[in-house]
């Protein structure tokens, strides 16, 4: 079977949100094939999953002032930071198309063992831990996914360590170590990346994504061919990036608890 490979590189993380949300509604209809999706942050951003809280993951005004964007994804999970030292991706397929199972422990099975065939090819160890739809090397985690479904589409994302700002995570988020390793004090003990992997001797950047690539082709046991988007799904995109840039789309949830608490109120007579 063949799908898509398209690769943006250096995007900037509203675009991208925008971008995988019009790839997966062309293909859940079917104009598109099923799509590998890889991209780099190209400024500094914390993803929140769709039904989060910023004010309870995120500390707002530190992102504010340094110029850390907050992006609310159209997918479920945990929050994550993100820089231009991880690769990220979206694997998207037509529900129901075969590829991908239907239910969300056996898609994410099956999308993430493109990471442990990854982490193996580079000639390390690698493991899916299902209970935080994460994958370890060494007992310490290097991938952190997240799943959704919506008009026809499958959506599995995730990122792939290359290097890390432990330093900047925890300053960014409440909650650093809540995905990972019961027992963990501190990220930088729950976390791995592949600079540390190989002790410092270094990595090609093309070489790895083709090493990924590569690794998910053999799981979902397909060929990926390069590609691009089509001008329906760019302007799709560029209008949905709209939207993800509003604060109206990144509150929502707060500003939805805000008005449930004040209906909630007792009143004073």
């Amino acid at each position: 079977m063949t799908w898509r490979f398209i690769d943006t590189d250096m995007t900037d993380g509203y675009y991208s949100a925008a971008l995988f949300e019009s790839i997966a509604k062309h293909v859940g209809s079917g104009e598109v094939d099923d799509t590998i999706f890889f991209w780099r942050a190209k400024t500094p951003a914390v993803y929140i999953g769709y039904h989060q809280y910023v004010e309870d993951e995120i500390h707002k005004d530190y992102c504010l002032a340094n110029g850390i964007q907050v992006i609310r994804r159209v997918l479920g999970g945990g929050c994550g930071y993100c820089d231009e030292d991880q690769i990220l991706f979206s694997v998207i397929a037509s529900e129901g198309g075969g590829t991908v199972p239907t239910d969300i422990q056996g898609a994410y099975s099956r999308v993430l063992g493109g990471l442990v065939n990854t982490l193996r090819m580079l000639g390390f160890d690698g493991k899916l831990e299902p209970t935080r739809n994460a994958v370890y090397s060494q007992g310490r985690k290097i991938s952190g996914n997240a799943q959704g479904r919506f008009e026809g589409a499958v959506l599995v994302n995730g990122s792939f360590l290359l290097d890390f700002g432990f330093d900047e995570m925890d300053r960014v988020l409440k909650n650093p170590t809540m995905n990972l390793s019961e027992g963990v004090e501190c990220a930088r003990d729950g976390m791995i990346t592949l600079s540390e992997l190989l002790d410092g001797a270094g990595y090609d950047i093309d070489h790895v994504k083709g090493v990924l690539k590569r690794g998910f082709e053999d799981a979902l046991e397909i060929e990926a061919r390069r590609s691009v988007l089509t001008d329906s799904e760019i302007e799709l995109a560029q209008r949905l990036s709209e939207k993800h840039r509003s604060r109206e789309w990144i509150y929502r949830m707060d500003d939805k608890r805000r008005k449930l608490r004040r209906g909630n109120k007792p009143q004073v007579h």
